[in-house]
C-alpha cells in the first residue's frame, strides 16, 4: 500500500514538473507577448504630432506650459493668453512624456523659437506623488517613449486585473483615448466624455526630498533653463484633491521644496488644493473645465503677470 502511494505521488510530481509548470510558463509568456503587441497609447503620438503642427503655424508664442497631465487637464494656455500680456501654449503631456529624456527630446524637436520664450510654467505632480515618482525613475532607466512603450517585459499589469475586466464585461485591453489638443495646446473637453469624478479618492503622499528627488528636480530645471535661456521659469506645485498630511507638515514640506527650487534659479508657486470632486474630471489632479478655469485663474494671480 505504501509503495503504491509513493508511486502515485511520484507520478503526480512528474505531471506537475513536466506538464503543468511548462504549460503555465508558456501561457504566461504568450499572454505577456500578446499584451505587449496589443499596446494602445491612447492617442499620445497623435497628440504629440498635433502639437508640432500647431506650433508650425504659430510665430507669436512667448510662454509655455510644461509638465504632465495635471497641466493637460487643469491649466489653460488660452486663458493665460486672454488674461495677461503673454501668448501662451500648453505643451504638457500625459504622464509627463513617461520619461524625462522622451519628454524633453519631444520639446527640443518642436518648431519653437526657443530664445523668444519669455515665461515657462513647469507644473509637475511628482513632488506630490511618491509612488508615481518611483515609477518615473524606473521609466527614466528603461528609456520609455512618450507613447509609454518599453521593451517586452515579463513583469507587468497583474493577470487578476484583466480577469476583473472580463468579469465586469469590459474589454480585456481597455485604453482611454484622449482628443487632439486645441490650437493653444489645451485639452479639448468638448471632445471628451471620460470625466467621472464621483468615485475619485485621493491616495498620493508627497515625496521624500532625498538625493534622488533633488537630483531629478535639479536636472529637469537645468534642462528647461538650457532649452529656454531667456525665460523666467516657474516651478508649480499643482492643485489636487487633498494633501494627505497635516497642514503644518505640508507647509514644512512646501518650504523645503521651495528652497530646492530657488537654488536652481527658478520661481516656486504652490497652488491650492481642489475644493471637491465637482471640479474634477477623472483623477484627483485632473480638473474638469470648471476646475481648469479656477486653477488657471489662481495661477495667474500667483504669477503676478501684468495684464
Amino acid at each position: 500500500m505504501w509503495g503504491w502511494a509513493m508511486l502515485y505521488m511520484g507520478s503526480v510530481n512528474r505531471l506537475i514538473f513536466w506538464v503543468l509548470i511548462p504549460l503555465t510558463l508558456i501561457f504566461y509568456v504568450t499572454f505577456r507577448a500578446f499584451e505587449w503587441q496589443s499596446w494602445d497609447d491612447g492617442g499620445r503620438q497623435l497628440i504629440a504630432e498635433q502639437h508640432a503642427i500647431n506650433l508650425s503655424n504659430r510665430d507669436d508664442v512667448d510662454c509655455l506650459i510644461l509638465g504632465g497631465s495635471n497641466g493637460v487637464f487643469s491649466l489653460s494656455a488660452e486663458q493665460i493668453s486672454n488674461e495677461s500680456n503673454l501668448t501662451c501654449y500648453n505643451l504638457s503631456l500625459a504622464n509627463e512624456g513617461y520619461s524625462d529624456d522622451a519628454y524633453f527630446n519631444f520639446i527640443r524637436n518642436l518648431p519653437i523659437e526657443r530664445t523668444e520664450i519669455k515665461s515657462v510654467i513647469y507644473s509637475s505632480v511628482y513632488p506630490l506623488a511618491s509612488q508615481p515618482f518611483i515609477l518615473r525613475l524606473e521609466h527614466n532607466q528603461n528609456q520609455t517613449s512618450i507613447r509609454g512603450e518599453i521593451g517586452f517585459q515579463l513583469v507587468g499589469r497583474s493577470l487578476a486585473s484583466y480577469m476583473k475586466n472580463v468579469l465586469q464585461g469590459k474589454p480585456l485591453f481597455q485604453y482611454v483615448q484622449y482628443p487632439a489638443p486645441t490650437s493653444s495646446g489645451d485639452f479639448n473637453f468638448d471632445e471628451y466624455d471620460g470625466c467621472t469624478s464621483e468615485e475619485l479618492r485621493d491616495h498620493w503622499t508627497p515625496v521624500t526630498l532625498d538625493e534622488d528627488f533633488k537630483q531629478w528636480l535639479g536636472n529637469n530645471l537645468m534642462t528647461v533653463r538650457n532649452l529656454f535661456p531667456n525665460a523666467n521659469i516657474s516651478f508649480v506645485l499643482p492643485s489636487k484633491l487633498g494633501r494627505n498630511m497635516g497642514e503644518g507638515a505640508f507647509a514644512t514640506f512646501s518650504d523645503s521644496l521651495q528652497s530646492e527650487v530657488v537654488m536652481q534659479s527658478a520661481n516656486y508657486i504652490e497652488q491650492s488644493p481642489f475644493s471637491d470632486v465637482s471640479v474634477l474630471c477623472d483623477a484627483t489632479h485632473h480638473g474638469n473645465s470648471i476646475g481648469r478655469t479656477i486653477r488657471t485663474s489662481e495661477l495667474l494671480m500667483l504669477l503676478d503677470i501684468d495684464e
